[in-house]
């Protein structure tokens, strides 16, 4: 959160551009959705070709490039110049599988042509959901806190939902935080500092890589994103997120390092590398077919859909709004806010009775911990980043020399070591040790993958858990003019000093 105040304070980052409705619409494909419209068109977009492919083998994307490769050896259109293809991790594995195996008779030259770029979209809607996901017991109970007691919230809630909540999250906390810091002061408690890290570390980071950083261009901060956004996947243990990150990476230092002429464009064209109008026709094709539909009736209605006249569309379809005004979001955001002091409250006062539990007799390893507040168990996926190190958080003391920390010259981190500030170098010796550690390794292990690993999608590319999206209900009726909400805020932090 101090980082995206950075950002703004310098200029790097200007909110003015996206209005808080639009901003919780850019998962929302339908053209026909008021704010914001124009973003959303697909005017000028041509639809060249849809065929069937599982795209589960590196031969099957080979034959995707066959027709392209095809018109190329009659008009050499490609020649001296690349293709960049924003990919997902199916399409970023084989596609460089098949350049690092390009020496092989059975895969063409011209597979050179084409330069898989990690896609933003993707990106975005990953961590996203691996937030809520992880996350989902405290979410739990903050949205029957907010929205009712009765109400449901999906083990896989859809993007829109997942957009609404992590927003209301952070706009409540922002609120409130400056309070609820001074409160805890320095404290380590392992459920405090694991809240902090989700509301002021990971919600603003997953909402603003694409929504504000990638579209406004922002390339410096969004590659500092990207690198952050990885160190979520290693603790997370993520099986694919966890490599294509690093790739990305390694390409845009490589063409820096380099000065390959395609850094200055991706630096200058940022916004153009985007995989929001792939997914807006596949979500569009969707939308217009039965789910027993075959794939030959399932390309004729891609070509229908591509081929529909916007101003007959536009004059015969129901325009729709998004369905909380920004008075309702209003009065969301303080209800979240409540929530949030009464759970903080309750953090304060369970401080050092989460209980650590470990796994072996002979060898302990640290392996879950016994939230006092959440009454839940969870692993190190919860927790911050130092929990994930060779060096667990002293509690009162600093991580670099154990002497006891104090307010006049200490800070205590994100990743939850703290240190005084004659004893910070300017980076955390223990993370950056974690994080060097995972480099290494998922980059090997991605290589080994490119050079001698299966051509065809294996369990180990995929994360252990996968929940099927459940139905939900019609969005939640907000009854905010009975409930004098801000009273109730005001009267709660000015309460904070008396927990």
């Amino acid at each position: 959160m101090e980082r995206q105040l950075y950002w703004i304070s310098q200029g790097y980052q200007d909110n003015q551009n996206f209005d808080q409705i639009e901003l919780l619409t850019v998962h929302s494909y339908g053209e026909m959705i008021e704010q914001r419209k124009e973003e959303r068109s697909m005017n000028g977009l041509q639809l060249v070709s849809f065929e069937e492919q599982h795209l589960h083998l590196m031969q099957d994307y080979l034959k995707v490039f066959k027709p392209i490769l095809d018109i190329n050896n009659k008009t050499n259109y490609l020649q001296n110049y690349v293709a960049p293809i924003v990919a997902n991790w199916p399409g970023q594995l084989f596609i460089r599988k098949a350049l690092a195996l390009r020496s092989q008779s059975n895969i063409p030259q011209e597979i050179e042509f084409f330069l898989p770029i990690l896609g933003p979209l993707y990106l975005l809607l990953n961590s996203r959901e691996h937030v809520i996901l992880i996350y989902h017991n405290f979410f739990e109970k903050m949205f029957h806190s907010v929205f009712g007691k009765n109400k449901k919230l999906a083990k896989k809630p859809k993007p829109w939902r997942i957009n609404l909540l992590l927003e209301i999250t952070r706009s409540g906390w922002v609120k409130i935080k400056s309070k609820i810091i001074e409160k805890f002061s320095l404290s380590k408690d392992i459920e405090f500092r694991t809240m902090v890290d989700l509301l002021d570390n990971l919600i603003p980071t997953t909402l603003d890589i694409y929504a504000i950083l990638f579209r406004s261009g922002s390339f410096e901060k969004y590659i500092e994103t990207v690198f952050r956004i990885w160190t979520f996947a290693l603790r997370w243990k993520r099986k694919n997120y966890n490599k294509a990150s690093l790739v990305f990476l390694s390409d845009f230092f490589y063409w820096s390092d380099n000065n390959h002429p395609f850094a200055d464009i991706i630096k200058n064209y940022l916004s153009n590398f985007n995989d929001y109008y792939v997914e807006n026709m596949y979500s569009r094709i969707r939308a217009n077919i039965s789910p027993n539909a075959t794939a030959e009736n399932i390309v004729k209605q891609a070509y229908i859909v591509a081929d529909q006249d916007p101003l007959f569309k536009n004059t015969y379809s129901k325009t729709r709004h998004y369905p909380y005004s920004q008075t309702i979001l209003d009065f969301l955001y303080k209800k979240t806010s409540l929530f949030l002091l009464n759970y903080f409250e309750n953090i304060f006062k369970n401080q050092g009775k989460s209980i650590s539990k470990y796994t072996g007799r002979r060898e302990k390893k640290l392996k879950t911990y016994q939230l006092a507040t959440l009454e839940e168990e969870v692993d190190l996926r919860y927790l911050p980043t130092a929990y994930n190190t060779s060096h667990l958080p002293k509690l009162g003391l600093c991580d670099a020399c154990g002497f006891p920390l104090n307010n006049n010259n200490s800070a205590i981190l994100t990743c939850s070591h703290g240190y005084h500030v004659l004893c910070y170098s300017g980076r955390c010796n223990y993370c950056e040790n974690f994080y060097k550690i995972g480099i290494f390794e998922n980059v090997n292990s991605f290589l080994k993958r490119l050079e001698k690993g299966a051509e065809i999608l294996t369990q180990e590319d995929f994360d252990n858990v996968e929940i099927e999206i459940e139905e939900e209900e019609e969005t939640e009726e907000i009854e905010s003019e009975k409930t004098d909400v801000s009273s109730l805020l005001i009267d709660a932090i000015n309460k904070i000093e008396s927990w």
